[in-house]
């Protein structure tokens, strides 16, 4: 059983080079970007209880589709876990943590990321309200705050992207709920991964 219908799917065209979103809170509609296309082209204005499966080609990172969505709902809490983190994520992190559109920053990462780029480590524990490696494929970010429950389940890492990424945006409480409750539970679980198999 799915959550949507993608009966009427194969009537539609589909610029096959190019990022696209589909709707799938009530009838499947398809949002479609060019190349180069804004975020704002491809998802446009979030509204609360959507499902939206997309695709990126790409064309943004989700970092960027994190902060795109942050100056949709205002400042707000922030839980992610993923494989992999570079730099300059971890630097556009810290700007919206210093402006304050990130009032608290939670995470869970590979712990060989921690172990093949150490300086990272350090600066994401400096931003972070809590941090932890841990053995981790799953990419998943978290955003809450009175208004909003969101959350984004994917393929694509905190790195920037150059290959075709898949996932999906949940603007459900709910969903946001589960994933959060997942997260803190292995941030709670005080046993680090040592990376001894």
């Amino acid at each position: 059983m799915s959550l949507f219908s993608l009966n009427d799917l194969g009537k539609k065209k589909v610029d096959k080079g190019s990022s696209a979103s589909i709707s799938a809170s009530g009838v499947p509609v398809f949002k479609i970007g060019k190349a180069n296309a804004k975020l704002q082209d491809v998802f446009g204005a979030i509204a609360p209880d959507q499902v939206i499966p997309y695709v990126s080609l790409g064309d943004w990172s989700t970092h960027d589709l994190l902060f795109f969505l942050l100056e949709q709902t205002g400042p707000a809490r922030v839980w992610f876990t993923t494989w992999a983190i570079s730099e300059y994520a971890i630097r556009q992190l810290y700007q919206f943590v210093e402006h304050g559109m990130i009032l608290q920053l939670k995470g869970i990462f590979d712990y060989r990321n921690g172990v093949r780029k150490p300086a990272e480590l350090q600066f994401l524990q400096q931003i972070t309200t809590e941090i932890k490696p841990a053995k981790c494929h799953a990419k998943v970010t978290v955003i809450e705050n009175d208004n909003w429950g969101i959350s984004i389940v994917g393929s694509a890492n905190f790195t920037r992207n150059p290959r075709i990424e898949a996932g999906v945006l949940f603007t459900c409480r709910n969903v946001a709920e589960f994933e959060r409750n997942w997260i803190e539970r292995e941030l709670a679980n005080k046993s680090v991964f040592d990376g001894s198999e």
